[in-house]
């Protein structure tokens, strides 16, 4: 049971990753620093930057969790 909650557990915190990535990338592609100020995107975690980062903000972590849960069913 603890092998499957690890399994699980591992392929959550990629996707997280994967996900805090793709909204890094690109916040710091469409934004401009001037000083200490940086002008650029909104600041709304979920929004139309999704569409520009679909890779690694939607379709990486949906399949790390999908592979998760089938290793961590099929152990």
């Amino acid at each position: 049971m603890r092998k499957r909650f690890n399994i699980l557990a591992v392929a959550i915190v990629l996707a997280i990753i994967s996900f805090a990535y793709a909204r890094y990338d690109y916040t710091t592609k469409h934004s401009v620093a001037i000083g200490r100020t940086r002008i650029g995107v909104s600041q709304d975690l979920f929004g139309d930057w999704m569409k520009d980062e679909m890779l690694f903000a939607i379709i990486a972590p949906i399949g790390l969790i999908a592979i998760g849960l089938v290793l961590a069913i099929k152990k």
